[in-house]
């Protein structure tokens, strides 16, 4: 009996009725689909990605360059007024009324005002020629000559600062060319240290503050070497920066980069008691320059801070005011004759 048992079971494991294979045919992969099955699943899978950007978008506040045709009649307008002001009124109501014009009204330690005294002319303005005793290294390798009227001469190196980074990014390309371009070539890299977009801004995509849209440079760059080219090229060369003496030429730079060439440079004219007659540096700006008495740096630094925080409060209801004052306070230790209590090499 056990062995039937075993050979019907023999029989049926190997029957070949059993073990007869079925075909199956191998699942179908994307390229095996029909087009438009392929479209479909495509436009499904790319739904959630439809709104995305290929380079990130900048989340950071409106940059200085944002101004208004009205913000700057209006600051031209008030000039014109205090202008009308000073020779009209007497002394005591002027001051009054402008009490930080430190040029007309001077206070004794009491606070009282008195009637201006004879301003004297530092070193800085004689002319005379002040090598620096600096012991550090300058930014185009010599002695710093402090004075109004220098052109193309050595900087003190950049400074460092709490609020931005403490890298020197250029190239060093213009640094022995022109140092006071090298210097505000610096700031604008330790400001400006991403590409990408800002919404509603009309520069565009913008890369190390030069930005695509024509109301801008126009020019898309992709490395800071390439940045320095264009802010050479196409700023401080055609408009005359270079032509200013090195007091000052870093500092309307970079004024001319934050609100544009023309308007920075008409600014300053009307700054320096001139009329508004070019946007380019001249002869009269640079005589202007050579005998202004006082701080001139710092003075127009000054002008810059008001008139920035006139837009930040105006435009944006004071939500850029720090930032602006950071960036003002950066110039302002990193002008080409400032020397730097922490200085920031390479």
């Amino acid at each position: 009996m056990k062995k039937i048992f075993y050979l019907a079971c023999l029989f049926v494991l190997c029957s070949p009725a059993q073990g007869k294979l079925s075909v199956a045919s191998f699942p179908g992969t994307f390229q095996d689909m029909s087009f438009k099955a392929r479209i479909d699943i495509a436009r499904e899978g790319y739904k959630p990605l439809l709104d995305k950007k290929a380079y990130q978008e900048l989340n950071i506040v409106p940059g200085e360059e944002v101004y208004t045709d009205r913000i700057i009649d209006q600051m031209d307008q008030e000039q014109k007024q205090q202008e009308s002001d000073r020779q009209n009124l007497p002394h005591d109501t002027y001051c009054a009324k402008y009490p930080d014009d430190t040029k007309i009204c001077h206070t004794t330690q009491a606070g009282t005002q008195t009637t201006p005294g004879p301003t004297l002319p530092s070193p800085t303005q004689t002319g005379q020629q002040q090598p620096s005793h600096f012991s550090g290294r300058t930014i185009g390798g010599g002695d710093v000559i402090e004075n109004n009227f220098i052109v193309g001469g050595s900087c003190y190196p950049a400074a460092r600062d709490n609020n931005f980074t403490n890298t020197i990014l250029t190239t060093g390309k213009y640094e022995k060319i022109h140092p006071a371009l090298e210097k505000g070539l610096i700031t604008i890299f330790r400001k400006e240290g991403a590409c990408g977009t800002i919404k509603n801004d009309r520069c565009g995509y913008t890369c190390y503050g030069i930005g695509s849209g024509k109301q801008c440079a126009g020019v898309r760059v992709n490395s800071r070497a390439e940045a320095e080219t264009v802010y050479y090229e196409k700023y401080w060369k055609p408009y005359g920066f270079e032509r200013l003496p090195d007091v000052i030429a870093t500092d309307v730079f970079l004024a001319g980069m934050a609100s544009g060439p023309g308007t920075a440079l008409q600014q300053f004219r009307t700054f320096l008691g001139l009329p508004k007659k070019t946007s380019s540096v001249d002869s009269e700006m640079i005589r202007a320059v050579n005998n202004y008495q006082g701080d001139i740096h710092n003075d127009w630094l000054n002008e810059r801070d008001a008139f920035l925080q006139k837009v930040a409060q105006q435009r944006y209801k004071g939500a850029v005011s720090r930032g602006y004052k950071n960036a003002i306070e950066l110039k302002r230790k990193n002008g080409c004759h400032v020397r730097p209590t922490e200085p920031l090499y390479r």
